[in-house]
């Protein structure tokens, strides 16, 4: 008798058990996050390893031609390059490090990234943690490339319709099209 109480006591708290971990395991999914926000990501990741190390030519690599095509613009007009994509022109600021904050996916190809960064600050040699800053990215020539920078901007303060409007054809048509390929497919089958 003591033996078949002692297992169904173990039983069901292996069931109770079982149930917390598979509602984890689905929470767990909920959060994960798409392709393209993880390569987002890890673009961006490259990006600010480089500029903490003030490799520029390997940022200027990262960083989309059009927006390398604004800062030379700005550069022509102004005679200098002041642009939040431009760290090799801001002598004032240099980013010491970063931590991710969040994510999300803003269109097909298109993902806004927050950043808490500790820059140091030449003037007065002081030292500012967790700077928010949203990175742009988008998906052109098969990859992820950083579009804009929003320095003291949260994620949650980038609209959807902003970034779409603001930033045509930033992204390679074939993304928009395989796009448009993917929705347009249920269970299988065109709608």
């Amino acid at each position: 008798m003591l033996t078949a109480m002692i297992l169904m006591a173990s039983m069901s708290t292996s069931q109770v058990n079982a149930e917390q971990n598979s509602e984890a395991g689905i929470q767990t999914m909920l959060n994960e996050e798409t392709p393209d926000v993880f390569l987002a990501k890890a673009t961006l990741q490259q990006y600010l390893s480089r500029v903490v190390r003030k490799d520029w030519d390997g940022a200027k690599r990262l960083t989309h031609p059009k927006t390398l095509q604004v800062i030379a613009q700005m550069k022509k007009r102004a005679g200098q390059e002041t642009h939040g994509l431009a760290p090799w022109a801001n002598r004032e600021t240099q980013l010491k490090t970063f931590r991710f904050v969040e994510s999300r996916q803003i269109a097909p190809g298109v993902v806004a990234v927050q950043v808490g960064e500790d820059n140091l600050h030449r003037e007065g040699n002081v030292m500012s943690s967790n700077d928010p800053a949203t990175y742009l990215l988008f998906k052109s020539r098969g990859a992820f490339l950083i579009g804009d920078k929003k320095s003291s901007v949260e994620v949650s303060e980038v609209s959807d319709e902003s970034v779409r409007g603001g930033y045509p054809s930033f992204v390679d048509v074939q993304v928009l099209a395989q796009a448009r390929r993917d929705s347009g497919l249920h269970d299988g089958r065109h709608r």
